[in-house]
């Protein structure tokens, strides 16, 4: 807290050093009327200030996939199509999800979405994720695992699998879970880009994950693939028109 009063202190004396020197040099070496110079001293100052303040005084680390609060930054303080995009996935979830108390979702990083749900479980494989979120839901469960496998059969309303199936070679794998842990009519939802819009190649551009994608899904396949175990498409929505969110349930 010292170290930013210092910064921005220094940040305020440049500017009140900008302002009184342009105005003199304004003045008086050019000839300027006064009250133009005024003006324009403090335009330049201000903007001075606003560009040491924003990128030295208040700067902020730039966030890695692997950071704690990386999901939970994008969600709060990404760059404003950031947090569209995350706040978009959450509340299609939460629309389609408004309460429970039997829910599991699998890789849940820190994203805030699973803090609706008192009493749901959350696992990722990052054990700094996974403290994160233990100290921002206490009243949640939060598990660091790679597997399932603990987990009885049939033991969940509801799992959620959120940008998780594109990264594995083998998701058949993860899918084959999600229904063996769901109850009869238990809803899976699952959230995956959808390599069949164009418009995802371009927005992948931008993604720092792009070269850990190993399973391409479209609509169609991730449906077929779902059907092989028993989980019949209900409704679907898309983000930007290219990142897939669909709902599932587990029938007998």
């Amino acid at each position: 807290m010292l170290t930013k009063f210092i910064k921005f202190a220094t940040v305020g004396t440049t500017g009140a050093i900008i302002t009184f020197g342009l105005t003199w040099i304004l003045t008086e070496k050019l000839g300027l009327w006064y009250m133009a110079s005024v003006a324009i001293a403090t335009i330049v100052a201000m903007v001075s200030n606003f560009l040491f303040n924003n990128y030295w005084t208040f700067a902020v680390k730039p966030r890695t996939p692997s950071d704690a609060d990386y999901e939970w930054f994008a969600y709060y303080h990404g760059n404003p199509i950031q947090r569209w995009w995350k706040r978009s996935i959450t509340k299609t979830i939460w629309d389609w999800i408004p309460d429970s108390n039997c829910l599991l979702e699998l890789g849940c990083g820190s994203s805030p979405t699973i803090g609706r749900y008192n009493g749901a479980i959350g696992i990722d494989i990052n054990e700094d994720k996974i403290k994160f979120m233990q100290s921002k839901f206490p009243q949640n469960e939060f598990i660091k695992t790679d597997t399932t496998k603990d987990f009885k059969s049939n033991s969940f309303n509801y799992v959620l699998c959120i940008e998780v199936v594109e990264h594995l070679k083998e998701p058949e794998k993860v899918i084959s879970e999600i229904s063996r842990l769901l109850k009869v009519y238990g809803t899976a939802i699952i959230a995956t880009p959808d390599y069949s819009k164009k418009l995802w190649h371009i927005a992948e551009m931008f993604t720092p994950y792009k070269d850990e994608h190993c399973t391409r899904f479209t609509r169609e396949s991730l449906e077929t693939l779902c059907k092989e175990y028993k989980l019949r498409p209900i409704k679907y929505s898309y983000i930007a028109g290219c990142d897939l969110v669909e709902q599932f349930v587990r029938v007998e």
